[in-house]
């Protein structure tokens, strides 16, 4: 089934993407497959959610958009109405699959099974999660066997202000004073923001 019989407004499917604002134009490529030749007729942005799949996959796009041609032909309906469809339905398995990733804590758990003492503290300074490197260094350094909530980090530099400086996946040293009991250890610490964005979490690997 073809959307358009005429060729002269129809460009190769390997031709660049939509830009800009243009992500609502229509756009017509072919795309030849066991079946025959075919006139497609799609948004800017299911082509650019097609090219972003196959890179996702490791593969080329022309492959990506004849296996989705495919599948949309299987369904019996009109091909570019049908491919919308696949393009979303596949879009949003692939955003199930990393919801778990973007999860807020997600990243800290991860970070923190480095085997050094971690923390990672909100933007309102709270301690909302530690590693057991972490509750050793409480037991072993400053003799605190008391539990870690009770544990107070001050960063020598506002927490607001990392977060507005730090960009995502970098890092910065920092000075901490960690209090327990009334009793405080002075100590340097690599603060990392981690994604997602918009970050609410800085996570501290003890350096000494």
């Amino acid at each position: 089934m073809n959307d358009s019989n005429r060729d002269d407004h129809l460009v190769d499917v390997s031709t660049g993407a939509s830009s800009g604002d243009d992500w609502s134009v229509p756009i017509f490529r072919t795309v030849t497959t066991v079946t025959g030749r075919h006139a497609l007729r799609l948004e800017g942005v299911f082509w650019d959610a097609i090219a972003r799949l196959a890179t996702r996959q490791g593969r080329k796009t022309p492959e990506m958009v004849r296996e989705l041609l495919g599948a949309a032909e299987v369904g019996g309906t009109n091909l570019s109405s049908g491919l919308r469809s696949i393009i979303v339905r596949r879009l949003l398995n692939e955003d199930d699959r990393l919801a778990s990733l973007a999860a807020p804590l997600a990243a800290v758990k991860l970070m923190q099974m480095a085997p050094t003492p971690s923390f990672a503290l909100d933007r309102n300074k709270h301690l909302v999660r530690v590693n057991d490197e972490f509750v050793r260094y409480l037991r072993t350094v400053m003799v605190r066997n008391g539990p870690v909530e009770k544990a107070q980090l001050r960063l020598d530099r506002p927490a607001e202000t990392i977060f507005a400086e730090l960009a995502t996946g970098t890092a910065i040293e920092c000075g901490v004073s960690i209090v327990v009991d009334n009793h405080e250890r002075r100590t340097q610490a690599r603060i990392i923001v981690p994604p997602p964005e918009p970050a609410n979490v800085l996570v501290g690997f003890i350096l000494s």
